[in-house]
């Protein structure tokens, strides 16, 4: 009886300590303005092969969810990431992979995309050579007709109605395209002046064709740091650049590709030409009929698997947006909404106040709760390929986003998270391993906070490091 009542005291001690460093987080002064939505559930969990440091700390557990305005829709920023690859590991599967194809269709020669986000990433013709040798092995030593490239794997808008104008011209920007190239971005090179004074455009790599550059960036002090912009749209044939860069030697910026599928026939055919391979005619166009023609070549792009983890781990945008509308065979942003709510909905997530426009969370206008998060994460865990989604996820103090965070300290190798960011967002989502092996999936989004980043970073390590002492 008296161990049992020691027990008891003790849960509830952990239950109290938990709460009371949920209050102190939220007395924060770096919070006074801010919306803040938090959830700690427990996970159906396996114990760690990892020694307790004694009975006493082991039954300090979290036995019950900890919660605070768990129900309060908020802007998520990079944390939709973590819904978007659970969903398409669940729906798509770990072995799933992106698909490009050649045809050749009477006199013409079919570049048919397959939505793969990797194509051409390691380096401009890095699938040329293979494309070429198909090519030569189909009998083919010039294209009389011509050379088209068909993004219709994808819907034709790239960049949904609520994404920032600030942002859709800039690398993160780069909407997802039926045929992606070079991750839809191009480097931008200035040569700085005095600081205040214009900043030379000296060079773009791989220049977009077709486009023309309007150039107004000026040159920041030194040490300031990349605060330059470009600003275009999809097919847009004006670029204008505008912010700073810093003092110093010459600064690279990097932009989105206003026609990812243009500039891979331009690239294609430069290196064709070099083998002596003749083309003619190029054009960029949707749905061609394949019924007559002859399939050359067929590539593939890394596991899905694989791709979660430069996703999660460096939150890359243009994967997860690419993962988001192949959720579905039509490829649209309304069809990858329709899917992903139903798919939850089917396993009892309470999807009241969910809104995703995008799979990666640069729209402002994404909604979720910490609720949703963390029961997504819970269902996830607890899934088929739980595992290859924690391998995912950057570790406190070790990988990715969180390499610096919680360096030194409890967190380190116990947090297990995405992160996610922008103006006056902050949020974090993912697993936790507390000091007694206790496991949880958790949530936390903060929004509308008036603190300096830095502040909301170091209020948030705090406390999960509270937490995680457990």
């Amino acid at each position: 009886m008296k161990n049992l009542i020691r027990t008891i005291l003790l849960l509830g001690a952990g239950v109290l300590s938990a709460e009371n460093s949920l209050e102190d987080f939220l007395a924060e002064p770096a919070l006074k303005t801010a919306s803040v939505g938090f959830a700690l559930i427990p996970l159906n969990h396996e114990q760690s092969e990892e020694p307790n440091a004694n009975e006493e700390e082991s039954e300090k557990t979290i036995t019950k969810e900890l919660t605070h305005n768990p129900h309060l829709a908020l802007t998520p920023a990079s944390v939709q990431k973590v819904i978007t690859t659970a969903t398409a590991l669940q729906i798509l599967g770990p072995d799933y992979t992106f698909v490009t194809e050649l045809y050749q269709v009477g006199d013409d020669l079919i570049i048919k995309g397959g939505g793969d986000p990797l194509l051409a990433t390691s380096s401009l013709n890095a699938e040329f050579p293979t494309w070429h040798q198909a090519l030569l092995d189909a009998g083919l030593n010039e294209i009389t007709g011509s050379l088209i490239a068909d993004p219709s794997f994808f819907e034709d808008r790239t960049t949904p109605n609520q994404w920032l104008w600030g942002d859709i011209g800039n690398y993160y920007g780069a909407g997802p395209s039926g045929l992606n190239f070079h991750r839809n971005s191009y480097q931008i090179t200035f040569r700085p002046g005095s600081v205040g004074s214009a900043a030379k455009l000296l060079s773009t790599y791989p220049k977009p064709p077709g486009v023309r550059f309007e150039n107004l960036m000026k040159t920041g002090s030194n040490g300031s740091g990349d605060q330059g912009y470009a600003y275009a749209g999809p097919r847009r044939r004006l670029v204008t650049f505008r912010g700073t860069v810093p003092a110093g030697g010459k600064f690279t910026i990097k932009g989105a590709l206003p026609n990812p599928p243009l500039s891979c026939l331009h690239a294609f055919r430069d290196y064709l030409k070099k083998k002596e391979f003749s083309v003619e005619e190029m054009a960029v166009e949707r749905g061609v009929s394949l019924a007559e023609g002859k399939r050359i070549y067929q590539g593939h792009s890394p596991s899905l698997a694989k791709i979660l983890v430069p996703t999660n781990q460096k939150s890359v945008n243009l994967n997860a947006d690419c993962l988001f509308k192949a959720l579905t065979p039509q490829g649209t942003t309304l069809g990858a909404q329709t899917k992903m709510n139903a798919h939850w909905k089917e396993q009892g997530v309470d999807l009241d106040g969910f809104l995703a426009h995008d799979g990666s969370g640069l729209s402002p206008q994404n909604t979720v709760t910490a609720h949703q998060v963390a029961h997504i994460l819970r269902l996830t865990s607890d899934s088929e390929h739980g595992a290859t989604f924690r391998k995912s996820l950057p570790v406190a103090g070790r990988s990715g986003t969180l390499r610096s965070f919680g360096r030194g300290t409890i967190l380190e190798g116990r947090l297990f998270a995405k992160t996610g960011s922008m103006e006056r967002v902050r949020a974090w989502a993912g697993y936790l391993i507390t000091r007694s092996q206790e496991r949880y999936a958790f949530a936390l989004l903060i929004n509308h906070y008036h603190g300096s980043d830095a502040a909301v970073r170091s209020a948030t390590a705090r406390f999960l490091e509270r937490l995680c002492k457990q």
